[in-house]
Parts: C-alpha cells; structure tokens; sequence
C-alpha cells in the first residue's frame, strides 16, 4: 500500500507540472459543495454564491471554449489514461485592476479510496488567471490530472477543491472514478 501511496503522491506531483487550463466565455448540474468561507479582499463577487452549474469529465485536450467539448462518456478510465474534468463556475469574483477586471482561479485534488484512505494529492494548482476589460459570466476550466505512473486498477475518489482566488471562496466537487484495464 505504501508503493500505490508514493506512486500516487508523485504522479500528482508531476500533475502539478502538467494541469492543462481550459478558460473561454453558461448553465447545467453538479455533485458540488460549496464553502461559503471568505476571506478579507478587494474582489467584487456576484450575488450568486461561487459553485460549478455543471462538471464532466471530458475527452483531454477536446475542450476548445464555453460548452464546447466531447464528453468522456463515463467514469472509468484506464492505467496511464488523462483524467480531464471539464468545469463551469458561476459566483466568482472579479478583481479590479486599473480599468481590467482579474478572475483567479486554483485547484486542490485529493486521491482517496472508497474506504476513505487517502493515497496522495496536490495543492494549490494554478487553473486560470484571466484578465479581461469585462466582468465575463461565462467561463470554463478543465483541469487534467496525468498518470505519469499508472495508478493500480480500482475505485477511487477524486475530490476536487476549486478556489477562487480573489474573494477566498472554494467549493468541492466529489468524482468517483474506476482504474481498468480493458
């Protein structure tokens, strides 16, 4: 167990290196939790409070803007396979920055076992930092978490923690995945 911990704590490691961002400029539904935790900042938020209106996982690389990509189609993936989720927050905040407007967004993932047993993870992975003379509403991100080292066939659970940077607030978004071979 110790040799699947390591390997997982260093494939995620190596994923801090690799996490693809997906950000372009809408609505659906989520397995999410949200925190309404804040802390002090100069950010103006919406009146809606900072949760994902949908999540899936998708096809790597196919994301190519807003509600634009192909969906993965399940929850099992194979040994060495690019795990890519593919979000849509609503309730972010917005950062004035002279007559631009920041949106700032991280990722915290952590790799568990249905039993609870955690087997490694990341923090603090940057996900998106956009600039823009607009307050965007709409706006995606895809996070990819590569398996450098293939994790071993089983069921796991990916907990997904978004934070938007600028106002303090995070949600979680919970995934259960299979490692298959076949």
């Amino acid at each position: 167990m110790r040799s699947i911990t390591t390997s997982l704590f260093v494939t995620l490691i190596l994923t801090a290196l690799t996490v693809v961002v997906g950000y372009s400029f809408l609505d659906m539904s989520s397995n999410a939790q949200t925190s309404n935790s804040t802390t002090s900042t100069n950010a103006t938020t919406t009146n809606n409070p900072f949760h994902p209106v949908f999540d899936t996982f998708i096809v790597p690389g196919s994301a190519k803007g807003f509600g634009m990509y192909q969906t993965h189609n399940s929850s099992i993936f194979k040994p060495g396979e690019v795990i890519s989720l593919y979000v849509e927050p609503t309730g972010y905040s917005y950062k004035p920055l002279g007559s631009l407007f920041l949106m700032n967004f991280t990722a915290d993932i952590v790799i568990s076992d249905k039993a609870g047993q955690i087997h490694g993870g990341v923090q603090n992975l940057p996900v998106s930092l956009l600039l823009s003379h607009h307050q965007n509403k709409e706006l995606d991100l895809t996070i990819d978490l590569t398996q450098n080292h293939p994790f071993p066939t089983g069921d796991y659970v990916l907990k997904y923690t978004i934070h938007d940077v600028p106002s303090g607030k995070s949600f979680d978004i919970l995934k259960n995945i299979s490692i298959a071979t076949g």
